[in-house]
């Protein structure tokens, strides 16, 4: 591998780090120098070198083939987290490392999750290089990479394929770059359009943009220490509500949709089976709330249930009500779609709907062959029959997930973590949601996480955030055995 080239544009993801944290340093001399702009300039400062000095010695080179850029995405992720520790470590407060590293990757990832139990003591520097972590990671290091990589077509398909699933190409076909340009045209178009709308709803300013950036990338991080539900307003999660869902649509679908001036988005069965999948948790997890002994009425049953939903299938992580002592079959709801998560081509995490669409597609085939052995049935998606080669990764993919999901509870579970702690807190990272159950619940903090359970809740969400494949591949890096493209 070329490490020349490597570093060179993982220096241009360093240099994003550092313009955003030298914008956060500017909102905070707009609020009177407050306390984050020494740590948020330095840091700007040191990034901006580190991403800068490759880019002087090293030169731009068009040759580059996968397994570098493998390389450059992972390692484009994890030294952006790194780098993100730097404001809060020079800030201090309750940010010792371990913290800086749960804060950064939460951000980076957009997981949302945090270490803070006081969040409104914070800067607003600072509390916009939050929010800021979340846009940068929102649509993903690997658009940011394609967007400066070399343009030789091999690498950057299968780049995009780690961000993009095969079946959701099948239904929005364009060349990578223009896939590109209108995927970051969405992106902006949805944040602007969400800072209007919540400014509208009665939010001020600096809390409209910090919530913009957090529900188009699916983040959750919030201004407030009760989240959402701090603002009592039905208008402002109505509007977040609205946007979480749209954030969570193939964004290529969105925008060939109103391009066309059509519904061509809900003509895709994906987008169908993943807003099908919310209406009929919105309506279980409501009815649970109703009949499960509480003492909301319908209206607020639905409220706080279709919220949870929403929030929890979109993988933001925003709250309005604590969800830890739920009903059992309001919580196995929110458990399943934590899986099951947003459609590929969106901000979102999980397993994806695409792939649990073709799952249930899938199995339904296996069940007639079961009943009728001589019977021709085929998967199709939209009319097209589903290749076996992409059947079989979608199971491998499920497989992975679950695995290693399973591997993070054992890890939590050895740290002294609850059972329910434990299990919801590795789906959790894993689909990069933010809140879990029990003790870190939708309105807690993972402050008294232990040490070692809160690096590894980091790195889990850099493997889930990156879809594990690209993760898992890096090691067959060092394999001499190994042929690369």
């Amino acid at each position: 591998m070329n490490a020349g080239v490597i570093s060179r544009y993982v220096g241009i993801a360093l240099i994003c780090n550092a313009f955003f944290m030298l914008l956060s340093a500017a909102i905070s001399v707009l609020y009177g120098f407050d306390s984050s702009f020494s740590p948020l300039l330095v840091s700007g400062f040191i990034t901006f070198l580190f991403g800068v000095f490759p880019l002087i010695f090293v030169r731009r080179q068009r040759d580059i083939n996968t397994r570098e850029g493998l390389a450059i995405l992972v390692l484009a992720w994890f030294l952006c987290c790194v780098f993100g520790m730097l404001p809060y470590v020079l800030w201090g407060g309750d940010f010792t490392l371990i913290n800086a590293w749960f804060e950064s990757a939460s951000g980076i990832t957009t997981t949302g999750a945090t270490i803070l139990n006081d969040i409104e003591s914070l800067p607003h520097g600072l509390l916009f290089w939050r929010s800021s972590t979340h846009y940068i990671g929102g649509l993903g290091v690997v658009v940011f990479m394609m967007m400066i990589l070399p343009s030789v077509g091999m690498v950057r398909f299968r780049m995009s394929k780690m961000e993009i699933t095969d079946i959701s190409k099948t239904n929005f076909r364009y060349r990578s770059n223009k896939l590109i340009r209108v995927l970051i045209s969405v992106y902006l178009a949805i944040t602007v359009l969400s800072f209007i709308a919540l400014i509208l709803a009665g939010m001020s300013p600096f809390d409209a943009i910090n919530h913009s950036f957090s529900v188009t990338a699916t983040g959750g991080f919030s201004t407030r220490n009760l989240s959402i539900g701090a603002y009592e307003s039905p208008l402002i999660e109505f509007v977040l509500m609205l946007f979480m869902v749209i954030s969570t649509i193939h964004l290529g679908l969105l925008y060939a949709s109103f391009a066309s001036r059509s519904a061509r988005v809900f003509r895709d069965p994906v987008t169908r089976f993943y807003l099908t999948t919310i209406l009929v948790s919105i309506v279980l997890v409501t009815l649970s709330l109703m009949l499960g002994g509480g003492e909301q009425n319908a209206l607020q049953a639905l409220r706080e249930g279709a919220f949870s939903v929403v929030t929890t299938i979109s993988t933001t992580g925003f709250a309005i009500s604590y969800t830890s002592g739920w009903p059992i079959l309001a919580v196995l709801i929110l458990f399943y779609v934590s899986i099951q998560c947003g459609c590929s081509g969106s901000t979102s995490s999980g397993v994806r709907s695409d792939r649990m669409f073709l799952i249930f597609k899938g199995v339904r085939v296996q069940i007639i062959k079961m009943a009728h052995p001589n019977a021709v049935v085929q998967v199709k998606s939209g009319g097209q029959v589903v290749d076996k080669e992409l059947l079989s990764s979608v199971y491998t993919y499920l497989f992975l997930y679950l695995f290693l999901a399973f591997v993070g509870s054992l890890i939590y579970a050895m740290t002294g973590m609850g059972l329910m702690e434990s299990v919801s807190s590795s789906i959790s990272m894993m689909s990069n949601i933010g809140p879990a159950f029990g003790e870190y619940g939708s309105m807690s903090s993972f402050a008294d996480a232990p040490q070692i359970a809160k690096f590894v809740m980091g790195v889990q969400m850099i493997v889930g955030r990156l879809g594990l494949y690209p993760v898992l591949l890096l090691f067959t890096l060092f394999r001499k055995n190994v042929r690369w493209q």
